[in-house]
């Protein structure tokens, strides 16, 4: 179990598609958000944009602003039980992650995108109020296309929990915005971001205190500064050199400095393209312009690693991949 404790929830998608047009519905359109499509879940899921969900740990503490961004939607899209989507949206659900980025989620009724903001939009909006959700402070927007709710998540962070709405078909008379972004956004606070360890402290270049944290499970969905302390640790084995030596930052990245004084990086991304070298410990692999891709796992999230080896051989920098990767997959 990693470091930074998990509860593994594996949620499944609903995916129940109610057959027949609503009476009265013109004919359908290409779009489920603020048309006039038929009153069913789309046939065709997930979207082009999106893929399905799949099992994800859920986080703790303050570690949701801290995963993988493709991770993050997962657990966004899965925080909130099946039961309680289709209690919410008054229905049958069906989710996934869009863009590798947010949880799209579409009702009969209502859709709603779930995502981790940079930066608050709603205090430029207009009829905004001031909430407080599972006892943090939140500002909310409904009667707007899309009504939305923001969630400030740490003193330290400037990161907002974003949580949109609207209507997939003809605009409903009772408006029931309010209740949904209320009821999600205490249902996401309650299943990620329940109490437990907070970030670590990071310093101007973006470097957080060193750890020696053992492989474990591996790096997979885990929080990138337990990625940066899992790299170090291996990346200092790897090379030779002490603890000392290498510097773990809070965006999941490692760098070192080797006995000839040569700078090395390894650094957790994602990877969308296809790789075509010869693979390091088992996974595909691409050599660019003097650094090396890995990809690490085929679940879709594109989760891999980059290693930059200044003064190092293409021979020397493949060497070092293979003994960094392969006790971060088990092996």
């Amino acid at each position: 179990m990693a470091t930074w404790g998990v509860k593994n929830v594996v949620a499944g998608v609903l995916v129940t598609v109610v057959a027949g047009l609503s009476a009265g519905c013109v004919g359908k359109v290409d779009t489920y958000e603020e048309g006039l499509g038929p009153k069913e879940l789309p046939k065709a899921w997930p979207t082009e944009n999106g893929h399905a969900l799949r099992p994800v740990p859920m986080p703790t503490g303050e570690f949701l602003l801290a995963l993988p961004p493709e991770t993050t939607a997962q657990v966004l899209c899965q925080a909130v039980p099946a039961e309680r989507w289709t209690q919410l949206m008054g229905g049958p659900v069906a989710r996934e992650v869009e863009h590798g980025e947010s949880c799209h989620a579409v009702g009969l009724d209502d859709w709603v995108r779930i995502s981790v903001n940079r930066t608050a939009v709603t205090g430029g909006m207009g009829k905004a109020k001031a909430v407080t959700i599972a006892g943090r402070p939140a500002t909310l927007v409904v009667g707007g296309a899309p009504s939305v709710v923001e969630v400030k998540l740490s003193d330290t962070d400037v990161r907002v929990l974003r949580i949109e709405t609207s209507w997939t078909r003809v605009p409903r008379q009772d408006n029931k915005d309010e209740g949904l972004l209320l009821g999600l956004t205490e249902s996401v606070l309650n299943g990620a971001f329940s109490p437990g360890p907070k970030l670590p402290a990071a310093d101007k270049r973006d470097i957080i205190e060193r750890k020696t944290v053992e492989p474990g499970a591996g790096i997979l969905d885990a929080p990138l500064p337990e990625i940066s302390w899992k790299l170090c640790t291996q990346l200092g084995r790897a090379l030779g050199i002490p603890e000392t030596d290498t510097e773990p930052y809070s965006d999941g990245k490692c760098t070192a400095t080797t006995v000839d004084d040569s700078p090395v990086r390894v650094e957790h991304t994602a990877i969308r393209t296809e790789l075509r070298d010869a693979p390091v410990a088992g996974r595909p692999a691409q050599e660019t312009s003097g650094e090396l891709s890995v990809l690490l796992t085929d679940n879709g999230s594109g989760q891999g690693l980059r290693f930059y080896w200044s003064g190092g051989s293409k021979t020397a920098l493949r060497e070092l991949a293979e003994k960094v990767v392969a006790p971060l997959l088990g092996s």
